[in-house]
């Protein structure tokens, strides 16, 4: 896991930088995410839910999980959350559309890694699925200062959601060097697919207001190549072809 106290000096250095004009700002008037049903971890799974992406995940061979890897499923269930939160607690902040849109498809995110906690008996760091409230406390942190400093301005917002996406990435690619199980292997891909496609539609609205985002865990080189390529549709296998259909992700 990346060292999660440098972010906020990262984040704040990026903020300074004119205010956007905020044509959609006001408060909101409802959740950003489709919030977990109680009593159906891995059925119904909230609203929205991928139940082909289940299918997938649990026809693939059952393998061994190593302690790295069931740490990292754990982790990455909660950092889904955190981008989930987050993206809610904007969306009420200056009812932009792009916040709760990307707020949901987090929730598909975090239902997906659920099927993997639940396949091989892992336990759940968010059983209670409460908004804003975190197991892991440097999450916890996380989510007070990023909502602290996506409530300056709407630039201030979109620069937080492309940091988002910029660290999920980064810890998607970790995590995934260090698996061999087709399984997590195919969920990672896909994570990473819908983390690439948040991460164009906040470069891209920032680019709208003459804001470059720089990137602060991938390289620049890696920064590029996402932003300069389409968005990815469909379901990608464990080596990151696409397989079939479209997604939502």
């Amino acid at each position: 896991m990346v060292k999660k106290s440098i972010l906020v000096f990262l984040l704040a250095a990026s903020l300074i930088i004119p205010a956007v004009a905020q044509g959609q700002g006001g408060n909101g008037n409802g959740n950003g995410y489709g919030q977990q049903g109680k009593g159906n971890r891995g059925k119904g799974q909230g609203q929205g839910f991928d139940s082909g992406m289940a299918t997938l995940l649990n026809n693939l061979p059952y393998e061994d999980v190593s302690n790295r890897e069931q740490s990292g499923l754990i982790f990455m269930r909660e950092e889904e959350k955190l981008a989930r939160d987050v993206y809610a607690f904007l969306f009420e902040v200056w009812n932009h559309r792009i916040f709760r849109n990307i707020s949901r498809s987090e929730n598909r995110h975090m239902e997906s890694i659920q099927v993997l906690l639940d396949k091989y008996g892992l336990p759940d760091p968010v059983a209670d699925d409460i908004p804003g409230k975190f197991s892991d406390p440097e999450l916890q942190t996380l989510y007070h200062e990023l909502t602290a400093q996506g409530s300056q301005s709407l630039e201030a917002a979109l620069q937080v959601g492309a940091l988002i996406e910029d660290l999920d990435i980064f810890d998607l690619k970790k995590y995934l060097k260090g698996t061999n199980n087709s399984d997590i292997k195919t969920l990672y891909q896909n994570l990473m697919k819908g983390s690439r496609n948040h991460m164009r539609v906040f470069v891209g609205q920032l680019q709208r207001y003459g804001v470059k985002y720089a990137a602060k865990f991938l390289s620049p080189e890696e920064m590029d190549e996402i932003v300069n390529s389409p968005m990815e549709r469909g379901v990608y296998d464990e080596n990151g072809n696409p397989i079939y259909g479209s997604s939502g992700w």
